[in-house]
C-alpha cells in the first residue's frame, strides 16, 4: 500500500510506483508491436526486448501472452478501494470516483480499444484473457463493497454493487465513443455468417471516427449521476409529483 510519513514517501511507494512503470512499459511494448505485426507474430520475448525488461519480469507481471493486451480491466489502486469503503458520499456518488479513477490510463488507447474487438475474434485465447480479467476484477469490487455494506458472505449487495459497476463502465465506453460496445459487435459477428463480398461490420477504422473527444472519465461521472438521478431523483423532483397534502405520489393508485 502507498503510504506517506511525515511528508516523505516510503520505499513502498516508490516501490508500487516503479511497479507501476514497469507495467506500463511492458504493455506498451505488447500493443506497439502487436500493432506493427499481428497478434499471431508478436512474441513475449520481442516485448520484452522492446521494455528493456526480462521474459521473466512480463511474466510478473502478466500472466500470459494475451493478458497483455486485456486494456482497461484493472482492479482499482489499494488508495482507491479504501477511499471507497471509507467514503462519505453515497453509495453510488462513491462508486462513481473509484470508476473514473482507472480512466485515466484508458484515455490514450482509445484507438486500441476500437480495434480490439477483431483480436478478440480471431484470437480464443485473448477472450479467454478478458474473461478472467473480468472476474478478477469483479473479486476485487465485490470484496470492497462488502466491507463498505458490512456484508456477510451470503449477502446479495456486493453483487448488485458490481453489477451497477460493470454497468456504468459499459454505458461510459458506448457513451465515449458512441457506438455499440464492442462485446455486442463480436457477439453479432458470431451469430451472423460471412457473405462473401458484403462489407463487414464496421471495424477500427469506421468506428474509430464516431469516437468523440469527449474524456472517458468525464463520461463514467455522466453515467454514474445519470443513474443516480433515476434511482434516487433530487428531493425537488419527487415532491413534484407528490400533490400538496397528499402523501401518495400521484402516479400511484389510490
Amino acid at each position: 500500500m502507498h503510504r506517506v510519513q511525515d511528508g516523505r514517501v516510503t520505499g513502498t511507494d516508490l516501490r508500487a510506483t516503479q511497479a507501476q512503470r514497469t507495467r506500463a512499459a511492458i504493455r506498451a511494448a505488447a500493443l506497439t508491436l502487436t500493432r506493427e505485426r499481428g497478434y499471431a507474430a508478436m512474441t513475449v520475448d520481442d516485448v520484452a526486448a522492446l521494455a528493456g525488461v526480462s521474459r521473466r519480469t512480463v511474466f510478473n507481471h502478466f500472466s500470459s501472452k494475451a493478458d497483455l493486451l486485456v486494456v482497461g480491466l484493472e482492479p482499482p489502486a489499494p488508495s482507491v478501494v479504501e477511499a471507497f469503503v471509507n467514503g462519505s458520499g453515497s453509495l453510488l456518488e462513491d462508486l462513481g470516483v473509484l470508476l473514473a479513477s482507472g480512466a485515466e490510463s484508458v484515455e490514450s488507447e482509445r484507438g486500441w480499444l476500437l480495434s480490439f474487438p477483431e483480436i478478440v475474434r480471431d484470437n480464443p485465447e485473448v477472450e479467454r484473457a478478458v474473461h478472467e480479467r473480468l472476474r478478477i476484477v469483479a473479486q476485487s469490487l465485490a470484496e470492497a463493497a462488502a466491507r463498505r455494506l458490512g456484508a456477510e458472505p451470503d449477502d446479495p449487495r456486493p453483487r448488485a454493487v458490481v453489477a451497477l459497476a460493470m454497468a456504468i463502465q459499459r454505458s461510459s465506453l458506448d457513451l465515449w465513443c458512441g457506438r455499440s460496445h464492442p462485446w455486442e459487435e463480436r457477439r453479432e459477428a458470431a451469430v451472423r455468417p460471412e457473405v462473401p463480398g458484403a462489407s463487414r461490420t464496421p471495424g477500427v477504422s469506421e468506428a474509430s471516427g464516431q469516437c468523440s473527444q469527449a474524456r472517458l472519465v468525464d463520461a463514467v461521472r455522466a453515467m454514474a449521476e445519470a443513474i443516480s438521478e433515476v434511482v434516487a431523483p433530487p428531493r425537488s423532483q419527487a415532491s413534484a409529483s407528490t400533490a400538496p397534502g397528499d402523501s401518495t405520489p400521484s402516479g400511484s393508485p389510490g
